[in-house]
């Protein structure tokens, strides 16, 4: 099992690493940014005919805001999804493609602990890279003479971890589905990521002007980010235990495909 480990290890530490360094950029930068964002805002509400928007006094005033919006809302977010599908690709498809999935199946090794394990692997590498994040902020925060509360950091980490598990188990459906590295995951992103981002925009949009609508049932990003203060109370339960019994139904689907793939 460890040599499964590894294997899987060897094949993502590219993508694992890039998304580290891509991880970090989009938290600094928006740390950086922090002080001139806020003397906009404050700019535009002392002026009468500025750009003025209801959430704008918790950017100036509420800095714990500020990263759960920009981050855990928005960039970082999408950041973490993104590798999070990316770190599922890989496994017996892509060694059938390199030639080598004859000497992998010839070993005494099923397929579901293949897939398993790669699947292990890339849950470990989600959470690493979500927790480098939270280490990136901390000390960013420092750096600009700001403070932040780290069980509010800790708490949004694992509500978007634990939403976001089903990203891992859509990427490597799609990846056991379709032949191709390029084409399964240029087909995962036009089926789940496009749909993603657009109802991410436009329910924040939604939010942000005080109206509902019942596409809030099915935005997925909004369930990954949570509330800004995050409590036991305010986490959306109801959607993570839909999102849980998804990801168990994608899982038993790329079982039960991947059992009677002819490598």
């Amino acid at each position: 099992m460890r040599m499964l480990l590894y294997k899987a290890w060897i094949e993502t530490r590219v993508r694992f690493f890039t998304g580290l360094l891509a991880a970090a950029i989009v938290c600094i930068f928006y740390m950086q940014q922090h002080a001139w964002l806020v003397s906009m805002w404050t700019g535009e509400l002392q002026n009468p005919h500025g750009y003025h928007m209801k959430w704008m006094p918790l950017g100036i005033h509420e800095y714990g805001w500020y990263l759960w919006h920009y981050l855990y809302d928005n960039y970082l977010q999408q950041v973490w999804a993104l590798f999070a599908i990316l770190f599922a690709f890989g496994g017996l498809v892509r060694e059938r493609n390199g030639g080598t999935v004859l000497f992998s199946l010839g070993l005494p090794v099923s397929r579901r602990q293949w897939l398993f394990t790669r699947l292990a692997v890339a849950l470990f590498e989600s959470i690493a890279l979500s927790l480098f994040a939270v280490l990136v902020v901390i000390v960013g925060s420092l750096v600009i003479h700001q403070t932040c509360s780290l069980s509010q950091l800790l708490l949004h980490t694992a509500l978007m971890v634990a939403a976001g598990v089903f990203l891992i188990a859509f990427g490597n459906l799609c990846y056991t589905l379709f032949p191709g590295n390029y084409m399964s995951l240029i087909l995962t992103l036009a089926v789940l990521g496009a749909p993603y981002l657009w109802l991410q925009t436009y329910m924040q949009h939604m939010r942000y002007v005080g109206h509902s609508t019942w596409l809030g049932y099915l935005d997925f990003a909004h369930a990954m980010a949570g509330p800004w203060q995050l409590s036991w109370s305010a986490t959306p339960w109801t959607i993570l235990l839909v999102t849980w019994m998804l990801t168990a139904a994608l899982l038993a689907a790329t079982v039960a495909h991947g059992d009677h793939i002819d490598y």
